[in-house]
């Protein structure tokens, strides 16, 4: 069983709830093959440190290419976003992300740590 997070039960607007899903299989199926526009896009050194780890199997376009396959997907009207605040928040409200167990564990031993030295 698959587990939502609780901001979909709040998210809820007129009571319909929002649809929570996998990708289709489909969804990020960009090939170098199918480029065909060449872009420039200034990084951050955290940025960038992030997009090298992440492609240390393949290289940083193809990373690339499936977050723009990505950013097709969500439901953000990117036309109302006009400002970059706007984009960031657009895309913070529209994705739930599903963290590391480790990660989610190492949250609750320092939250239970944080408390027992009260």
């Amino acid at each position: 069983m698959s587990r939502v997070s609780y901001q979909v039960a709040l998210a809820r607007t007129n009571d319909v709830a929002p649809t929570v899903g996998a990708l289709d299989p489909g969804a990020i199926d960009t090939r170098k093959r199918d480029g065909v526009v060449r872009v420039s896009v200034k990084l951050s050194k955290r940025q960038t440190r992030w997009l090298q780890d992440a492609a240390a199997g393949t290289d940083t376009a193809t990373v690339l290419r499936a977050l723009v396959d990505l950013g097709m997907e969500l439901e953000i009207d990117w036309s109302a976003a006009t400002r970059p605040a706007d984009v960031r928040a657009a895309v913070r409200e529209a994705v739930l992300i599903r963290r590391r167990a480790r990660s989610m564990a190492a949250g609750r031993q320092s939250a239970s740590t944080s408390s027992e030295s009260f």
